[in-house]
């Protein structure tokens, strides 16, 4: 069942609309401000949002605004409600990130089209870029994200790092206790990485049990500490069955002279010394030196 989040101050409106979404077989969520709505596609992830562009202290332009500055939030279909029938501020909603909208008064039928739109379009983009098992993005959708921040990045002259990560020792995980939980443990890893990232970070699986983390407008020393983080919260995790798992880190950062692939690489020679060096530690590429935290 999709979810479809009604955004609006009008308390009427959020009725109605969640009337006729739970006729047509929706599981409906609703926010009173855009606050609130951020916080409920953040915790929910639904399919389609219908965002109310006049709200007091958000607008619904700028609640898109903050949306699209997420990589998961692309994969949410805006469709903006207004009253506004000035083309210009329509160009502007759409310039900002949404993908439709509907002028109110609005004839509910026609509504729930532009719904079953934005449902379907999503679902075979989320088919497309998240991975299946883990639900974190796949690797063809993190190259060509990364190819688009790193050309980003290199423009505007800001930050840039890598995060590659590696489960220690997983194939005597999956030859002792079999696959089925060999794939619980991916999956409880994705979670537990996804929680220490932040809203603006890019979880990718890479791998079998490999893992990419792009960190936005972060210089070297913060993608270290965000590695550590992480290999801390994996290590003092209790998994079922397994008890618990060490993972390897290798960090690289973006310079002016390198393509996203290069960076790709520093990340991984980085990650290759962190396992050679006995594992469970973070490895920092810089300058062709090696930095590493050991446990």
């Amino acid at each position: 069942m999709s979810k479809v989040l009604i955004v609006d101050d009008n308390l009427k409106t959020r009725k109605m609309l969640r009337r006729h979404l739970l006729k047509n077989g929706y599981e409906t969520l609703e926010a009173e401000n855009g606050h609130v709505a951020l916080e409920s596609v953040k915790e929910n992830l639904p399919e389609v949002v219908l965002l109310d562009v006049m709200m007091p202290d958000m607008t619904g332009i700028e609640v898109c605004q903050k949306l699209r500055q997420t990589p998961h939030y692309e994969l949410v279909y805006i469709i903006m409600l207004t009253a506004l029938t000035s083309s210009e501020q329509k160009v502007e909603g759409l310039d900002q990130g949404a993908d439709d909208y509907i002028t109110k008064p609005f004839d509910v039928y026609e509504l729930m089209a532009h719904i079953r739109v934005g449902e379907r379009t999503v679902i075979k983009k989320r088919e497309a870029t998240i991975d299946g098992l883990t639900k974190a993005f796949n690797k063809s959708y993190f190259n060509m994200y990364l190819a688009q921040e790193v050309n980003r990045t290199q423009r505007y002259k800001r930050h840039l790092s890598l995060i590659m990560s590696d489960i220690d020792h997983f194939k005597k995980i999956n030859d002792t206790y079999g696959h089925l939980v060999g794939d619980s443990v991916l999956q409880a890893v994705t979670q537990i990485i996804m929680q220490q990232c932040r809203r603006s970070d890019l979880v990718a699986r890479f791998g079998g049990e490999e893992f990419v983390i792009l960190l936005l407008e972060t210089p070297l020393e913060g993608g270290k500490t965000a590695a550590e983080k992480i290999r801390q919260a994996i290590a003092s995790y209790t998994f079922e069955k397994i008890q618990s798992l060490t993972m390897s880190f290798g960090v690289a950062s973006l310079t002016t002279d390198i393509d996203g692939q290069e960076l790709l690489h520093q990340a991984d020679v980085a990650l290759y010394e962190a396992k050679k060096n006995g594992r469970n530690q973070v490895v920092v590429f810089q300058n062709s030196l090696f930095m590493s935290k050991k446990v």
